[in-house]
C-alpha cells in the first residue's frame, strides 16, 4: 500500500483490520488473552526495529483492542508503518506457526488472508 501511494492513515487502518481479523480468527481457539499475547510478543519483538512501537506495546489494551498501534502507525511516514506492520506479521506468523505448526497456523488465519494488509504467508519480508 505504502508504495501504491497510500497515507500512513490508510496504512494503519489496513492494518488494524488486518489484526482484527486475526485476533477474531485465533480468539476463539487459543481465547482472547492468547490472541492478545501473540500480538504482544510480536509487538515486542518489532519494536528493536521500530522503537516508537513501545507505546503501543506498553498500552494496557483490552484483547482486541489495537487503537494504540493505530495511532502509532498512523504517526509515521507510510513507508515505516508497513514495514513495522510487515516486522510485526511476519514474526506472529513465526511465533505461531512454531508453537502449533505452518499447515495449522494457515488453516485458522485462512479468512484473515482476505484482507490486502493480511496477507498471510510464510515468506521473508519485503
Amino acid at each position: 500500500m505504502a508504495a501504491a501511494g497510500a497515507d500512513a492513515g490508510q496504512v494503519a487502518a489496513e492494518a488494524v483490520a488486518a489484526w482484527d481479523a486475526i485476533h477474531r480468527a485465533l480468539a476463539p481457539v487459543v481465547g482472547p488473552r492468547g490472541a492478545a499475547a501473540l500480538h504482544r510478543r510480536s509487538l515486542h519483538v518489532a519494536r528493536a526495529s521500530f522503537p516508537w512501537l513501545a507505546a503501543p506495546c506498553d498500552a494496557l489494551a483490552e484483547p482486541g483492542d489495537f487503537d494504540a498501534l493505530r495511532r502509532a502507525l498512523a504517526s509515521q511516514p507510510a513507508v515505516q508503518a508497513a514495514a513495522a506492520h510487515d516486522c510485526m506479521l511476519h514474526t506472529f506468523l513465526d511465533l505461531l506457526a512454531s508453537l502449533i505448526g505452518e499447515s495449522l497456523t494457515t488453516r485458522l488465519l485462512q479468512g484473515a488472508n482476505d484482507r490486502p494488509a493480511g496477507d498471510i504467508s510464510f515468506q521473508e519480508p519485503t
